[in-house]
Order: C-alpha cells, then sequence, then structure tokens
C-alpha cells in the first residue's frame, strides 16, 4: 500500500520531531547522552510508550547528531 501524501506529512512531521526532541537533549546536556536516555525523553515529551519503530528511527536520529551530519527525513523514507 501505497503513502497518501497526507500520510507521508506526518510521518515527516513525527521524524522531525524526534529529531527536534533528541537535538534539544543533546544540547542540554553535558556529555553525550546514550540511546536509552533519547528514548526516556521522547516517551516523556510525547507522553506515549516509545514504539519498536521509533526506536529504530532514533537511533538514525542519534547517529547523525553524534556525527555531525544533517538528519534529513526525505533520505531515509526513499522519497527525496
Amino acid at each position: 500500500m501505497l503513502d497518501t501524501p497526507t500520510q507521508h506529512q506526518h510521518q515527516l512531521w513525527v521524524l522531525q520531531r524526534l529529531h527536534r526532541i533528541c537535538q534539544s537533549l543533546r544540547n542540554a546536556t553535558a556529555s553525550e547522552p546514550c540511546l536509552e536516555q533519547y528514548e526516556q525523553q521522547v516517551s516523556l515529551m510525547t507522553d506515549e510508550d516509545v514504539t519498536p519503530a521509533a526506536t529504530a528511527w532514533l537511533e538514525i536520529i542519534v547517529q547523525s547528531l553524534r556525527n555531525g551530519n544533517s538528519f534529513v527525513p526525505e533520505e531515509y523514507m526513499g522519497t527525496r
């Protein structure tokens, strides 16, 4: 099943939100947070449990932050 434009926009918004949460946590801490800390922060900010799919995205986002690369969700979504 293909994503509709609305579904795609929602996925993009969610990924951008995850990125902002992770970036804020990273900027607010003196040392590099571990993945579990990022997951806890996302859960706290969204008031939802972190799903396995969200954890997979968090791994990508955290890796980009650690490498100093820009996170461009479209590159990973295959819609660029």
